[in-house]
């Protein structure tokens, strides 16, 4: 899981403050504390833009989630006549 430690250490690697950070997520600076605090977590729309923002490859997650997805459902074909109404 992504936390505050590695929130602030993407943001500092692209040379990104705080304040300016704030702006680009439409948010204050304490809630960017915040999150690099771990007194927050970040909704995960945000999270997705912190990435972009940072130049962090999101789509390995995204597709690495899809896999995940794919394998639960090719497992799981509830069978409508055994769940109760």
């Amino acid at each position: 899981m992504i936390n505050g430690d590695d929130l602030r250490a993407m943001r500092v690697n692209a040379r990104i403050s705080q304040e300016a950070m704030a702006k680009k997520l439409r948010c204050d600076r304490k809630t960017i504390i915040n999150y690099e605090l771990g007194v927050s977590d970040i909704r995960s729309k945000q999270l997705f833009m912190w990435l972009l923002y940072c130049k962090i490859d999101s789509g390995s997650l995204l597709s690495e989630i899809k896999q995940i997805r794919d394998q639960v459902n090719s497992k799981e074909k509830p069978n409508l006549q055994d769940e109760e109404p």
